[in-house]
């Protein structure tokens, strides 16, 4: 395991259900293990950069990305590279339907005509 992870969630829902994780002790690495001891949202490789690797990191960084899209960048600056690890964890389908299953909501989502995360942000 790496000394340094970080988790980066995509949304609002990914973001819950990771704290559900950590917090039930369901992964392989513990809350104190993430930098700042919390899941992070950070989309941009640069704000990243600006805001975490600055801080002077003796080792390597591992980046956990929970995402729904594969087509989404991660861009760092080459003098970061080789410093970070990043690995995308790709939830299709979108993690929103997981949850609209689970609560049994299906039907109610269909006939509303939004995507899963409108409609769990509305109705959920």
């Amino acid at each position: 395991m790496a000394k340094y992870l970080a988790c980066i969630c995509e949304g609002g829902a990914e973001h819950a259900i990771l704290d559900l994780l950590l917090d039930n002790h369901s992964l392989v690495f513990e809350r104190e293990d993430l930098i700042e001891e919390e899941v992070l949202k950070c989309r941009r490789g640069r704000d990243f950069e600006e805001k975490y690797l600055k801080k002077g990191f003796s080792e390597k960084i591992t980046v956990y990305r929970i995402l729904d899209s594969r087509n989404e960048n991660f861009k760092l600056r080459k003098a970061y590279e080789k410093k970070v690890d990043v690995i995308n964890v790709v939830t299709a389908p979108e993690i929103e339907m997981l949850i609209i299953c689970n609560e049994d909501r299906y039907k109610d989502f269909k006939n509303s005509g939004e995507k899963p995360s409108t409609y769990c942000k509305r109705a959920l």
